[in-house]
């Protein structure tokens, strides 16, 4: 055979021995025939003489039979150029890679008669391949288990991956990624509307944000604060194609928060109440009972004035000193309920017969306002004081009437639910004027009103507020989307199992 010898021969032999990749010729039965001086180091033979009487499995990497995958046998049976990677173990114990590819040769009657092996040392790239996968799965991992929410977004605004911590805050649970992949977040109505649309186009265009303490409306409807964080990401080019996403749900540390900043006001109001009932009380008491004892004796001279337009006159202006003396009591006393830090009474209470009794003492038959009850007859007990509750929820459903007063169609509405956090939520509603947005944040605040004056201290909603956070509940107050507001009370719940209501 004279492959050998005419590429020995060859005026392109010092080109192929300069090529940086190795490159032999073997013949049909796998014997080496010529190689070029790269492939001197792969083999055991030092000159190229002795290479010929060897197969290449044996020459180069000391084998008894062909390698795995062996390029030259596959192109032997297809009769096209094959590729091939090869792995193989040193002396020394490590591990290399080997890339090769087998262009067939074939002689003057047109069959094959001998392949061009090239075989190239791949294992650095094999390596820092395996690294960047090994480094893939792991921030894989971190993302797949992280506890925030994490996800990408497209050029287009739409969500192209999430892990599932997104699950629990958009409130979707296993259906996140069937309802959230390919969301577009700048075409969504309610993301225009509140604003986040906007954040997403300016990241889009190469400008990072950082919400904190977002408002935010999770697919089920229920209010809640977000942290949320849009990177840009950027490709080789350094355009943007695309935006790294995070969320955290804030909601328990705004209100945590709101919590602490409400029991700091309400220390500052226990030294104001305590400074107020000192200064007043006692001046209060004493007008109180003179203006008894005057409307006492003026009815016992009632028959010898002999005009009884004067005596009529003195009898109202008493009355209103009477009147306004006991307002000041009230109101003093309501201040100190609002500070005197007395251990409520915590029992079960069956909520179904105490939202009967509160109503029925309502009396809604006499008002010219419609009671809507969406209650059902099997609610679970709940814990709290019984009278601290009778009060919180007749000064909320009073609050609700009132607001009603003069509205066409005047109707309350009281709902209840199940939560997951295993607490009853107790919402009334009413289609009154309701509360704006700004005043929203300041109706729990002590003296604070949006009734008219004469009609209410301020304080009201304040104890409602109080007594709550002292019985393991809470209240919070909302825009009703129709018209007028809607009161969230939430009660933790004695014994869940004890009903078969389903939770929402």
């Amino acid at each position: 055979m004279s492959t050998e010898t005419d590429i020995g021969q060859n005026t392109l032999q010092p080109i192929l021995n300069s090529i940086p990749i190795g490159i032999y010729v073997i013949d049909r039965e796998l014997k080496i025939r010529w190689v070029n001086q790269r492939m001197l180091r792969w083999m055991r033979e030092k000159r190229v003489s002795h290479a010929g009487d060897k197969n290449c499995y044996a020459a180069i990497f000391g084998s008894k039979t062909p390698c795995d995958g062996c390029p030259a046998l596959m192109s032997f049976k297809s009769g096209r150029t094959e590729y091939s990677e090869i792995k193989k173990t040193g002396k020394s114990g490590n591990t290399y890679y080997l890339a090769t590819s087998t262009p067939p040769g074939r002689g003057a009657d047109k069959e094959l008669a001998y392949f061009i092996m090239t075989i190239q040392d791949i294992t650095t790239h094999k390596m820092a391949e395996d690294e960047l996968h090994r480094l893939n799965e792991f921030n894989r991992e971190i993302v797949e288990n992280a506890p925030i929410a994490i996800f990408t977004v497209n050029r287009q605004g739409e969500i192209s991956s999430v892990n599932p911590a997104l699950a629990g805050i958009s409130g979707l649970g296993e259906k996140v990624r069937e309802k959230l992949l390919g969301f577009n977040w700048q075409k969504n109505p309610y993301t225009i509307k509140c604003g986040l649309a906007r954040y997403i186009k300016e990241a889009l265009e190469g400008k990072p944000f950082q919400l904190w303490d977002f408002p935010f409306v999770n697919y089920w409807g229920d209010p809640q604060y977000i942290y949320f964080k849009g990177v840009p990401m950027r490709g080789k080019d350094g355009n943007v194609e695309g935006l790294l996403c995070i969320i955290e749900d804030t909601t328990e540390i705004v209100r945590t928060r709101a919590q602490l900043i409400q029991e700091a006001k309400m220390s500052f109001v226990g030294r104001l109440a305590a400074g107020i009932a000192h200064e007043l009380n006692n001046p209060l008491a004493t007008i109180t009972a003179n203006a008894e004892l005057a409307k006492e004796l003026i009815e016992n001279i009632d028959g010898d004035l002999e005009d009884e337009s004067d005596l009529g006159e003195l009898k109202e202006y008493i009355n209103t000193i009477e009147e306004q003396a006991y307002r000041c009591t009230r109101t003093i006393r309501n201040l100190l309920d609002v500070t005197r830090k007395k251990d409520f009474g915590t029992s079960n209470i069956n909520f179904n017969e105490f939202i009967s009794g509160v109503l029925n003492q309502m009396n809604f038959r006499k008002m010219k306002v419609k009671l809507i009850k969406e209650i059902p007859p099997d609610l679970p007990e709940v814990n709290g004081d019984p009278e601290a509750l009778r009060q919180v929820f007749l000064n909320v459903i009073s609050n609700a009437v009132d607001a009603v007063e003069g509205t066409e169609n005047a109707t309350v509405w009281i709902k209840t639910m199940l939560k997951n956090d295993n607490r009853l939520e107790v919402a009334i509603e009413d289609n009154g004027i309701g509360i704006p947005e700004d005043m929203a944040e300041l109706i729990f605040e002590p003296f604070f009103t949006t009734k008219e004056p004469k009609k209410g201290t301020g304080l009201g909603l304040t104890l409602c507020y109080d007594f709550l956070q002292r019985m393991g509940g809470s209240i919070e107050v909302q825009q009703r989307p129709r018209g007028g507001s809607v009161f969230r009370i939430a009660l933790p719940i004695y014994n869940q199992k004890k009903t078969g209501y389903q939770s929402a």
